[in-house]
């Protein structure tokens, strides 16, 4: 009779704790991890915002994931290309959600026209100079642009100022001409 009686004493609490986890998702702050999942083919979505009642926000990874801190009572799903859906924690079973796919969501659109191959003679072929100023520009230090730079400072500015200068005396001496 005593071991009757301890043996009740012993499970009456853990039947009671496991009856409250069952009805609600969870009193304190622990975390529960679910998958968001196409309900068609069963691959991981990404980028899917959830979000609870009680203001928690997430967005699935890449994996399909996604961690909800907090208790609460329903939580939403939205992405673009599937219906959104509102679920109740009593409807979570499990760690898997399934999104059904939004069949007006158009996936790749792909415009064919009547005079595809004309593309390629309207482009012009370059010419062989073209190529050869297209190439590569050799990396590394350049000793002859350097003496150009130099030059180009101390007497370019000279020489173009006089080339100015003698386009100045050939305008005047048109116009008074």
């Amino acid at each position: 009779m005593c071991k009757i009686l301890f043996t009740l004493i012993a499970l009456v609490p853990a039947f009671c704790m496991a009856k409250e986890a069952a009805n609600s998702l969870s009193a304190d702050s622990t975390q529960r991890t679910f998958v968001v999942v196409n309900m068609e083919t069963g691959v991981p979505v990404r980028d899917v915002l959830v979000y609870t009642d009680n203001g928690q926000g997430a967005k699935t990874a890449w994996d399909g994931t996604f961690r909800i801190e907090k208790a609460f009572r329903r939580v939403s799903f939205t992405h673009g290309g599937y219906v959104k859906r509102i679920m109740d924690v009593e409807e979570m079973q499990g760690d898997t959600i399934a999104l059904l796919p939004n069949m007006l969501a158009m996936g790749e659109v792909v415009i064919w026209g009547h005079r595809r191959n004309m593309t390629a003679s309207i482009i012009p072929k370059p010419s062989k100079t073209d190529l050869q100023l297209q190439q590569a520009v050799p990396q590394g230090f350049n000793p002859l642009g350097l003496l150009f730079l130099g030059f180009d400072q101390l007497w370019g500015k000279k020489m173009r100022h006089s080339k100015a200068a003698k386009e100045q005396k050939k305008k005047m001496i048109i116009e008074n001409y």
